[in-house]
């Protein structure tokens, strides 16, 4: 109750200041401004409406109609066909991890994802659930890929790169869609959404949908625990008001539940229910001081995971994570040619466990409280050249509350600290003509240790031993520096667009998961250390068209190199797990009420961490090289109905494109339906 106490104050007062503002004030309008500009447009980077081309950063944009043609029903394969640099690891029929350029391992902390500006990244372990996010995937305009540090110009756990999903707005769109699927492992689906105009006032959009299947059956790690079927269901609201031609209001609700099979931080594998509501609110209005944005938000998660001995209806873990964030800022222009964005941010995250599972008297309870304050100068220089650079400043204070096992190695005034981190971007866009586009950028993002890394503390059984599981609060963020260089040229002649970009990264203090365990029994004592520093160095090629006649392509390559120090290589294993050499391939053609599109992708070997005992020891374990093929035939049976038929792996009932259990052909058929 008080956390929705605390963001209906933050609205209100937000609207009290609001209601002052004496010129226009709008959101983004995505299709009028892609109409007008002819491509492409994003206003994630600055804040400001940009053609992709133009961004100060290596930007990827995913379409709705590229959504449509790739046949998935997921995000993190639709970003593994279209980015190059970006490396899905798919670990069950739905749970997937997503890398970037080189830096793979399950629950990836270096990725923020977002949808519509709300972040679904989950702070506990530093993790996104993929097949949790409450989104309709027929509901999303655009995804926005990001590679490289992002930390000043998209905020927190930007180290690596930043996903964005933008949905249809409720406001300047009228999307009705329903679609229902059923395939291989017994998969059914169903999403559904529904908007309402509410004349000049404003619009409110309503979607809901669910999943229910088989896990893969192909073999699995003897030392994993037992396995759950797979499901989701959610529901999710949002509303744009225009409250007068000067101010804006939104709302936002979801809910989500999901059962899953992911895979552990140490290389296992864990049935996992995760069950989410989120409560969001702002405002955007104009005043003489600048255009004026809101965005408040509350994120509630709660977490099951199923223990070795799940049978007996004993849970391994089981708690709750808080996430509070307020964020006000102003964008303004002087002059003609320089925008600025002034933001300050709060965020209060909490990290509880419930109890359920205990086995000494304990009731740990870690909060943090993170307030930032940042700043973007976008500096058209002349009509070809510009200039961004962003700044951000984080301060960290940090609590343990109650009830600690008297065995453990800190007290609570032991996890009371302050952390002060920085991070920056600075980017140079020149096009150089009509045809030709360079980019020379520099990130510093700063990856913060997940609550569990620093602030966890909790005695649990774990078969005939106990587990004390104990939060480091010595921790240092790990810094990442992206230095690179883009060249984008246009190919008018075979309808194209090329693109080259190549990049060096230096990764500082990585924070390893409890990598330091020494046996005292029957107690093993776990805790993440900063285990050493890795660098990565590649680059990506595309060529990507669409002919008037209806053919469309899109080829890519991407290489990444990764050298870890000796103790990453053992923990963590960056430089084995990502395959060095990755070819895609996809194309399609439509003609008439048909659409056919065919995909194919090949990667070279890797060596990534695998458990290999039941005390969850670890190795390294190889992957050989495989190729992956799938596509999909559309029919538009009317202006209404589209039946499609999809598949995966084509080429193999079941492809081992990682240690993780081979992943199975999956072949489903989709009826969509838009009202």
């Amino acid at each position: 109750m008080k956390h929705l106490l605390f963001i209906t104050s933050l609205m209100a007062g937000s609207a009290i200041w609001g209601c002052s503002a004496t010129a226009y004030a709008q959101s983004m309008d995505y299709g009028a401004l892609q109409e007008l500009f002819g491509e492409d447009i994003t206003t994630n980077a600055t804040g400001t409406p940009q053609r992709a081309s133009e961004v100060a950063a290596n930007m990827t944009i995913i379409t709705a109609d590229e959504i449509r043609q790739s046949g998935r029903r997921n995000i993190p394969e639709i970003i593994g066909l279209y980015v190059a640099g970006m490396d899905v690891l798919q670990i069950s029929s739905t749970s997937f991890d997503v890398g970037v350029r080189g830096y793979q391992q399950p629950y990836q902390p270096r990725l923020l994802v977002l949808v519509d500006g709300r972040q679904v990244f989950v702070d506990d372990y530093s993790r996104t659930i993929w097949d949790h996010i409450p989104v309709n995937i027929d509901d999303i305009r655009q995804i926005e890929v990001v590679k490289g540090a992002s930390s000043a110009l998209f905020g927190s756990n930007a180290a690596g790169g930043v996903i964005n999903i933008i949905t249809y707005s409720p406001l300047y769109d009228h999307n009705n869609v329903a679609a229902v699927s059923y395939g291989t492992q017994n998969k059914t689906s169903g999403d559904a959404t529904a908007t309402v105009k509410l004349g000049d006032l404003g619009g409110i959009k309503v979607s809901a949908g669910g999943m229910a299947g088989d896990e893969f059956h192909t073999e699995r790690n003897p030392y994993d625990p037992p396995l759950l079927n797979p499901s989701h269901r959610y529901i999710s609201e949002n509303s744009l008001f225009q409250v007068d031609p000067k101010l804006q209001a939104f709302t936002e609700f979801t809910y989500a539940q999901t059962i899953d099979n992911p895979a552990f931080p140490l290389y296992s594998r864990e049935g996992e229910d995760a069950t989410s509501y989120s409560v969001r609110g702002g405002l955007s209005w104009q005043t003489p001081y600048g255009l004026i944005k809101s965005n408040n938000y509350l994120n509630h998660d709660y977490t099951k995971f199923s223990s070795p001995n799940a049978s007996t209806g004993v849970n391994r873990f089981d708690f709750t994570t808080d996430l509070i964030v307020s964020q006000l800022e102003d964008q303004f222009k002087i002059g003609t040619d320089h925008t600025f964005r002034a933001a300050l941010e709060y965020r209060h995250r909490t990290f509880s466990d419930a109890g359920l599972s205990q086995a000494f008297p304990q009731a740990p309870v870690f909060d943090q409280d993170i307030y930032a304050v940042s700043g973007t100068w976008l500096w058209q220089i002349d009509d070809r050249l510009s200039w961004t650079n962003a700044l951000r400043v984080d301060h960290e204070d940090s609590e343990q509350t109650g009830t600690l096992f008297t065995g453990t190695h800190y007290t609570n005034s032991d996890y009371s600290h302050a952390l002060n981190t920085w991070s920056a971007n600075s980017g140079l866009v020149y096009k150089a003509t009509d045809m030709d586009t360079f980019r020379a950028t520099y990130g510093r993002g700063v990856q913060l240790p997940s609550l569990i890394q620093t602030g966890y503390n909790q005695t649990l059984p774990y078969g005939a031993i106990f587990v004390d599981e104990e939060g480091n609060p010595n921790l240092k963020p790990t810094i990442v520096q992206n230095y690179e260089l883009d060249y984008d040229r246009q190919l008018p002649d075979i309808f194209s667009t090329a693109t080259f970009a190549a990049y060096y990264e230096i990764n500082k203090d990585i924070v390893g998961f409890e990598d330091s365990s020494v046996l005292n029994y029957p107690i093993l004592f776990d805790q993440s250390t900063n285990v050493g520093n890795s660098q990565g160095w590649g680059g990506e090629l595309d060529l990507k068209g669409k002919h008037p006649t209806g053919f469309r392509w899109d080829a890519s390559y991407s290489y990444a190199r990764v050298a870890d120090s000796n103790t990453v290589a053992s923990v963590l294993n960056y430089q084995g797990s990502t395959p060095q050499h990755h070819f895609r391939l996809s194309g399609g053609y439509t003609t008439g009420p048909w659409e056919f599109d065919a995909n194919g992708q090949y990667l070279t070997a890797s060596n990534m961490m695998r458990v290999n005992s039941a005390l969850s020891t670890f190795a390294p374990s190889s992957t050989d090289d495989y190729v992956s093929i799938g596509g999909r035939i559309g029919y538009k049976i009317s202006d209404t109905f589209t039946a499609a038929l999809s598949a995966t792996n084509i080429n193999s009932a079941a492809v081992q494109e990682s240690p993780y259990p081979a992943v199975e052909r999956q072949v489903f058929l989709t009826l969509t339906g838009k009202f």
